[in-house]
């Protein structure tokens, strides 16, 4: 069996028979599709058995609720094909989407750990696109680590800001089985980017990786109830206290930027907050009280060496530490403004 489609399914019934329409729709046909009911109290549970009723290749893992990593996880354990792919249950995939993978697979002339590829963002009235922004081709494992990794959480290059060099979304990768065995994210305290420390994990220890830009996958913007939608009034809460020391742990030993890259992204996570907030319409001082209250929720500036970040940063983090909250909250607004 060449693919293992792995769906977490909550609370998602006027969107999941399309997104499973579309799986089933694929010209490639050699593949399993593990649909995992995260204890959803909709007719989610009741749709997944009438799929698998109807198709042999479909499974249905029933489980308590417990969050994203715990439903991804749960497909992870019980995946037989060689490769896994996501989809989220609100979002469809292109028909050829299994082929291209297949085809690909095929044609390197190494045993690939990973291909990636590109998708369309669905809006009401318009489609936009999320590309890798890396030349399309063959990596190998020292040209992961020359071109890839030095910039894979932050991208030194362009600044403080989050890299886009790799997007860390489950969705637009099919990984090789074993490897997303071996390093499924083990905490399932994380709520909000939950993707990061699954695929980034599994590509640092990749050997070898195909890229391009084929848009294979229409990832749905309309869904208001979803997390991606309402993430913003999760941040700042333990959930990112858990991803930082996930990331501290699991990924500092792969590579040498990799303790630094941990660090400052910790630190903008903190700063992108603070600056959604203003962004938002929120005074100075209310913002900063938000922000003090996120702080002290997450106790995320424990995990921060301020002294090792570049300045500007490392002045907002210490005003943070000082709780000299309005005056970094002055700083982020004239930042926002800036910007």
């Amino acid at each position: 069996m060449k693919f293992s489609v792995i769906v977490p399914i909550y609370r998602v019934e006027q969107y999941v028979k399309k997104c499973l329409d579309s799986i089933l729709a694929q010209t490639y046909q050699d593949f399993e599709v593990i649909l995992v009911d995260d204890g959803s109290d909709d007719l989610c549970p009741q749709i997944c058995d009438e799929y698998a009723a109807s198709d042999t290749r479909i499974q249905v893992i029933h489980k308590a609720n417990g969050g994203l990593i715990s439903a991804r996880n749960a497909g992870v354990l019980a995946a037989r094909g060689d490769y896994i792919i996501y989809a989220d249950p609100d979002d469809w995939t292109a028909p050829n989407m299994l082929q291209f993978i297949a085809d690909r697979l095929a044609e390197s002339p190494v045993p690939l750990d990973m291909v990636m590829f590109a998708a369309y963002n669905v809006f009401a009235d318009h489609m936009t696109e999320t590309i890798n922004h890396t030349p399309d081709g063959l990596y190998d494992r020292a040209r992961l680590e020359k071109e890839i990794f030095p910039y894979l959480l932050m991208d030194k290059r362009k600044g403080f800001q989050a890299s886009e060099v790799i997007h860390a979304h489950t969705w637009n990768k099919a990984c090789r089985r074993e490897l997303q065995q071996a390093y499924y994210c083990r905490e399932e305290r994380i709520k909000m980017f939950t993707d990061i420390p699954l695929t980034y994990e599994c590509l640092l220890h990749c050997q070898n990786v195909y890229i391009c830009n084929e848009k294979l996958y229409y990832y749905n913007k309309t869904n208001s109830t979803s997390i991606r939608a309402v993430g913003k009034q999760f941040f700042l809460t333990r959930s990112f206290y858990y991803l930082t020391s996930y990331l501290k742990e699991h990924f500092t030993p792969l590579a040498p930027s990799m303790k630094q890259q941990v660090n400052e992204y910790a630190a903008s996570l903190i700063i992108r907050t603070a600056m959604a907030d203003i962004e938002e319409g929120s005074s100075v001082c209310k913002a900063a009280k938000h922000v003090r209250n996120g702080l002290n929720d997450s106790e995320l500036l424990s995990l921060i060496d301020w002294k090792s970040l570049p300045l500007n940063p490392r002045i907002l983090i210490l005003l943070f530490r000082l709780h000299m909250d309005v005056p970094a909250m002055m700083l982020c607004s004239l930042k926002v403004k800036k910007e």
